[in-house]
């Protein structure tokens, strides 16, 4: 009788326990693949606003089979940056804001890229703003300034990734200590593309595709395929790879027009993020083994919907976007699961449990 109510006991406890205590449930089908998205800034409101103005059709984020709401607070401020958000979801390791890859005393963590590398699994990573940004940036480098950019640039160069593609090709020209990054890269073997047209010709990696200086232009701007067509490009030449791969996809410029408090270019950002999205989940579909994560780094811009008339009784009054700042705010974030794994991502989660539950997916259940 005593060994029954212990029994009882327990398993009442750990029902209790909060979900980030929990033994995440193993899938199935082992996941051989990992898509993370990354819409940076976009918070519930740019989602819904994207929901609103293509009039309630379906858009990616309605296939999603799963949700979770992370909360995205820094080890030093309750509103986090990009470089602290991002190392977060990388490492499992919260950090002081600005830093990259390394915890709040300045040691390298290392990140979910390297040990997929380690593990012989290929790994890609394409943005719509530059490649040593923040956020791309805490997958591939260590540094305690973001902006530190020769430090990111070899950060990239030691990771080795198989695809790497956005803007910034200013970052690997001729620099002041004499190095030219991109001629390094090329002797180790790496093909070039200097257009998003010559980036999808190319069949082969080790693949590297700067398209602009710095920021690539914005979405109304730029090719409006291009994030589909190279999130496409990339997983169809990842997938040769018969380790498997992980793969990290940023609409980056959500971000750029929430803090310019411009919800016309914002919404063309966010369809441009959509189509990518789907590209993902369409290869989920026809790839068993693949989870795909779409999440925010943080929200920008403190977004709110509202309508234009307190009068609920009347007819449609129609609404307005109202920004509450030009800077980020705290809000949590929503994260969308879909395809294999997907059921290991939902309730109230830290940002930090994106980065356990995918290392326990991809690299430790192998």
């Amino acid at each position: 009788m005593k060994r029954t109510f212990r029994i009882l006991l327990c398993a009442l406890l750990i029902q209790g326990l909060p979900a980030a205590a929990q033994p995440a449930p193993s899938s199935p089908t082992p996941v051989r693949n990992v898509i993370l998205m990354i819409g940076d800034g976009m918070g519930l409101a740019q989602v819904a606003s994207w929901m609103i103005e293509n009039r309630y059709e379906p858009v990616a984020f309605d296939r999603a089979q799963y949700t979770a709401i992370c909360k995205t607070y820094s080890a030093n401020n309750r509103v986090t940056d990009s470089g602290a958000a991002a190392t977060a979801i990388a490492t499992g390791v919260k950090t002081k804001n600005s830093r990259i890859g390394v915890d709040p005393a300045g040691k390298n963590v290392e990140n979910i890229a390297e040990l997929a590398k380690a593990k012989g699994k290929a790994l890609g990573i394409v943005v719509t703003s530059y490649v040593a940004d923040a956020t791309p940036a805490a997958f591939l480098a260590h540094t305690d300034d973001r902006y530190n950019a020769p430090a990111i640039i070899q950060g990239i160069i030691n990771t080795k990734p198989d695809i790497l593609a956005g803007g910034g090709r200013g970052y690997f020209e001729r620099q002041d200590d004499g190095s030219y990054p991109l001629k390094e890269l090329q002797k180790a073997g790496y093909h070039y593309a200097a257009t998003p047209e010559e980036f999808y010709a190319i069949d082969r990696t080790p693949l590297i595709g700067l398209f602009a200086e710095k920021y690539m232009e914005e979405a109304s701007k730029r090719d409006s395929a291009y994030l589909a067509r190279a999130t496409a490009h990339t997983l169809e030449l990842l997938d040769k790879h018969s380790a498997g791969f992980f793969a990290m996809i940023e609409g980056s410029q959500i971000d750029g027009a929430c803090h310019g408090n411009d919800a016309e270019r914002m919404i063309d950002e966010m369809q441009d993020f959509d189509r990518a999205v789907n590209v993902a989940f369409d290869f989920a579909d026809a790839h068993p083994g693949t989870l795909v994560l779409v999440a925010a780094d943080h929200e920008t811009g403190g977004l709110t919907i509202v309508s234009n008339d307190r009068d609920f009784t009347a007819s449609e009054s129609g609404i307005k976007y109202e920004y509450s700042t030009s800077s980020h705010s705290g809000s949590p974030i929503i994260l969308y699961a879909y395809g294999t794994g997907a059921e290991n991502f939902s309730g109230v989660i830290e940002n930090t449990d994106i980065f356990r539950r995918v290392k326990a997916l991809l690299i430790d259940a192998e």
